[in-house]
């Protein structure tokens, strides 16, 4: 069974735009497994405020990139400041920060059954900070069966 199918009756759209308004974020995005292997690629399904349809397109593997990276180690990664953070060259390993023009944001696991389904990424443009809040996003109830921590 893949992660979609475990949440059918969820708006993830409806969702994404609910929680990237609530926490004051430019931009937000779910990447789960493209099938019901956890051998398959990761995609972004869903996205809000984005600025085109690329992120339709990047495929991430487990251990690659944000997104992957924080599905392989099930813990929040940051990007404070992707200027600092991220060389010329890194950058081209997150497909996402050049596609949406990210230049902070946090990605957080979805958990279910002790095992991380995807990933939710929350970013700001034109070199705002992250919110205050950042630290304390809380999924409870917000995903349906997903959860920061298993």
């Amino acid at each position: 069974m893949n992660a979609l199918s475990l949440n059918e009756h969820l708006d993830y759209q409806a969702v994404l735009d609910s929680i990237r308004i609530e926490e004051g974020f430019d931009y937000a995005a779910i990447a789960l497994y493209e099938k019901e292997s956890h051998i398959s690629p990761i995609k972004w399904c869903y996205a809000s405020g984005n600025l085109n349809q690329r992120y339709k397109f990047i495929v991430l593997r487990k251990g690659k990139g944000l997104a992957g990276n924080v599905m392989k180690t099930g813990k929040r990664m940051v990007i404070e400041n992707v200027a600092q953070s991220l060389s010329a060259e890194d950058k081209h390993k997150y497909p996402i920060v050049l596609c949406e023009l990210l230049t902070s944001m946090i990605a957080i696991p979805l958990w279910y059954q002790h095992q991380v389904y995807g990933v939710l990424l929350l970013g700001q443009r034109n070199d705002k900070p992250l919110p205050q809040t950042y630290k304390t996003i809380s999924l409870k109830s917000k995903l349906g069966i997903f959860n920061e921590e298993d």
